[in-house]
Parts: C-alpha cells; structure tokens; sequence
C-alpha cells in the first residue's frame, strides 16, 4: 500500500479561520465547524463547493453451517428489496442524489440473477468458528473491496458511506473487534480480577488477510479493501454500524493514519460499536436510537458532510456582511473585517 495521504495543514488553517468568521458565536456549530475543516484538509480547497458521494453495501452471510434456520432467505430478500430502490437507505439516497450499490461478496443464497445487484461472491456465507473462511478467500474479498475504491476514484466520488446486509453479522463483527482489542480485554479483565483466554487470531496490524480469515467474514473484508483503498485516494469514508465498524476498526489498526479520512454517524446503542467508538477514539454524531443497517445511517452520516459544505458556503462572514466582530471573549483578534 502507497502512504495515505497527509492533510493539508495550511488549508486547514485557512479554513478554520474562515469558519471562526462566520457571523455566529466562535466554535457555536461545535462538530460541524471540525468536519467542515478536516474536509478542507482532504480536498485540498479553504471553501469546498461540492461533494460527489455513494453508498455501497456489501453483502455476506456468517456462519452458515451453524444454527441457520433461514438458509439466508432474509438477507436475500433484504439485497432485492435495496436492489429494487425499496429500502430505507434508497429514499434517502434519492434525496440526496447520490448512487446506492450493491454488492454480493459472500451471501448463501445466488444474487446473480437480480438486476442492481454485483455478484462477485467469493464464498456462499462464511463457516461456524475458525477459521470463517480461507486466506484465499479473505484475500479474495479484500482486493474486491479495493476495486470498489479504485473505481469510485475513476467515477470522482470524493465520500463513500459503508453498509452491510447480511444474517448473523454481529457474531462476525464482534470476533473482529475482539480480535483487534484482545490486549485491550485481556488488561480490563485483570483490572476486574478475571482472566480471559482469547484463541490465537494472529495480529491484525502485521496479518490482516490471517486475521480476517480467522474470524471475519467477507462483508467485513470487503468493506476492509475498500476503506483502506479509499483512504488511500483520498476519499471520506462514513461508517454507521458495528458492522461496518468492524471493518474501519480493522483498518485504522493497521494503518492508523486512515483515521483522518474516517467519519462517524449514527449512535447504536449496541455494546459491541460502543467499544469500537471507544477504541478507535470517536463519538457519534446522530442518536436516533437506531438498529437498522444497510447503510442507512452512513447516508446520514454523508448528510452531515453536506451540512458542513453547505455551512462554508452560504453563510457570510462579519467581514462580507459588514457586521461589527466581536471585542472581547473568544472572538476577539480571530474574527477580523478582512475575512470575507
């Protein structure tokens, strides 16, 4: 993998001045006004106009020769009726005119005959305990999720929301993160005056395509490829569920500097994302108490963009408006009449 690219810091300032101008009490739109900067910083632009967006979900079943009643029949289901422009996620994607895709990576049953739907299943749902799937097939999902990601580039989509539809997920998404914070619990729980054994998983940071292998699924591995290989061509990535926060959680412990590019959403009360958040040093922006997954709440989250962007550019500074800056408190000497 190339180096991901570094923020531009002097654009960052620039806009952060910029921001502090804006005729409102300084630091007033508190998350708002740093998502509007760190976005400058990524683009490249003091006062970014527009942002072509997408939301792409990857589809995968988990352990499906466990306790499997459904035969993946609902996730089935659940993929036609996105690929239909039915679901939830599909509304608001219209809305805010941006594509929705789809991508069948590991579901059980076939997709192949559903239009809106990329089949490019590299297994048909992943196993009962370890290892979920072969290193060939772990291998196999990630370089997916990174073709996503280069394709993306090519279409000039500059943020991607992630999400997921899949049966049993959670158990996959919660062995990822236990997987990567395994020192993390095995610390907490002597802290507690318990001992916890973890199976040997491999390290994430030095094996991803092991570890993933070991205990992932190929949703998970995909939305992997496709974080890191956005990242890497400077593309925002939104996350919402522990899903897909499994796959950020994975990606920023093996290269930490992706989390620059990494945007929260939505709120989930679940305990498994509560230790991701926790982990990875963030908090969400939206509390809906949600549960819903296919990508939803990172649609939500892209919204947030918007309404950074749309902050830079249709409010008017005190300098443009002619309005008097502050003399005294925190806007005094950073909000100047020269700002405009």
């Amino acid at each position: 993998m190339s180096e991901i690219p570094k923020l531009n810091q002097e654009i960052m300032e620039a806009c952060q001045l910029y921001v502090d101008n804006l005729i409102k009490p300084i630091h007033s739109l508190g998350k708002l006004e740093d998502m509007a900067v760190r976005m400058a910083g990524i683009l490249g632009e003091v006062k970014p106009t527009y942002i072509n967006k997408a939301v792409v979900i990857f589809g995968g079943d988990t352990a499906v020769d466990g306790e499997n009643k459904t035969k993946g029949q609902l996730s089935h289901a659940e993929m036609k009726l996105v690929a239909q422009g039915a679901g939830p996620v599909n509304v608001l994607a219209r809305q805010m005119e941006m594509p929705v895709y789809l991508v069948d990576v590991g579901l059980e049953k076939d997709t192949s005959d559903i239009e809106g739907i990329l089949a490019k299943k590299v297994i048909h749902g992943t196993h009962q305990g370890h290892p979920a799937m072969d290193d060939d097939v772990a291998k196999a999902a990630i370089s997916l999720g990174m073709s996503v990601g280069k394709a993306l580039a090519g279409e000039g989509i500059q943020a991607v929301g992630l999400g997921n539809i899949g049966e049993r997920s959670m158990l996959s998404a919660l062995a990822v993160t236990a997987a990567v914070m395994k020192e993390d619990l095995k610390k907490a729980s002597a802290r507690s005056g318990f001992s916890i054994q973890l199976s040997d998983v491999g390290d994430f940071a030095k094996d991803p395509v092991g570890a993933l292998a070991m205990v992932g699924s190929a949703e998970i591995a995909a939305l992997f490829g496709l974080t890191v290989e956005a990242a890497r061509r400077g593309i925002m990535v939104v996350f919402d569920n522990a899903v897909t926060g499994a796959a950020v959680l994975a990606a920023q412990a093996v290269y930490p500097e992706i989390k620059n590019y990494i945007f929260p959403s939505v709120y989930y009360e679940e305990p498994v994302h509560q230790m991701q958040m926790q982990k990875m040093g963030m908090k969400s922006f939206l509390h809906y108490d949600f549960t819903e997954a296919e990508g939803y709440g990172s649609a939500l989250g892209l919204s947030l963009l918007d309404a950074a962007i749309d902050m830079l550019n249709q409010m008017k500074t005190f300098g443009s408006a002619d309005v008097a800056v502050a003399e005294d408190g925190p806007g005094k000497g950073r909000q100047r009449e020269d700002v405009k």
